[in-house]
């Protein structure tokens, strides 16, 4: 499912950030991420602050998919899983464990990242609560990308 052209600020509806405690409006960004090839890759960031403070960057990347994180050539804990029918990973970097990614394969060399973090007076999580939490938001992504696809 390509995702060439996709706003990732579309890919929550208002229900599902709310499910999410993202009761901020979404901000559109379009800049490098690292550890992605480009210039111009969309990042929406997503904030909340009932019942915690929140962050959550959904990120559409064109330049390169999941295979990124299997080379061996990035510094992270990464864990296979599935979200809605497609590969993606749990990915966690080990010398900065405030936050949890989640990276879904949606086309040949394209993927989502999904980057769920604590903020403020929160920060401290454990790391596995927080890639729960980027979990049901790559779900959410998902089922949003797959109802307007």
């Amino acid at each position: 499912m390509p995702i060439d052209g996709v706003d990732p600020c579309s890919l929550l509806t208002e229900e599902q950030r709310e499910e999410l405690g993202l009761d901020a409006e979404p901000r559109l960004d379009v800049g490098p991420l690292p550890p992605y090839p480009g210039n111009d890759i969309p990042l929406c960031l997503f904030g909340g602050f009932r019942p915690r403070s929140v962050s959550l960057g959904v990120a559409a990347v064109t330049a390169t998919g999941i295979d990124l994180f299997r080379s061996g050539g990035l510094v992270a804990n990464i864990r296979p899983i599935e979200v809605d029918g497609f590969p993606a990973l749990v990915a966690i970097a080990p010398r900065n464990t405030d936050f949890c990614s989640v990276v879904v394969d949606v086309a040949p060399g394209q993927a989502l990242d999904i980057n769920f973090r604590l903020d403020g007076r929160d920060a401290g999580a454990p790391v596995e609560s927080l890639c729960q939490d980027a979990e049901r938001a790559a779900d959410a992504v998902m089922t949003t990308l797959l109802t307007v696809r």
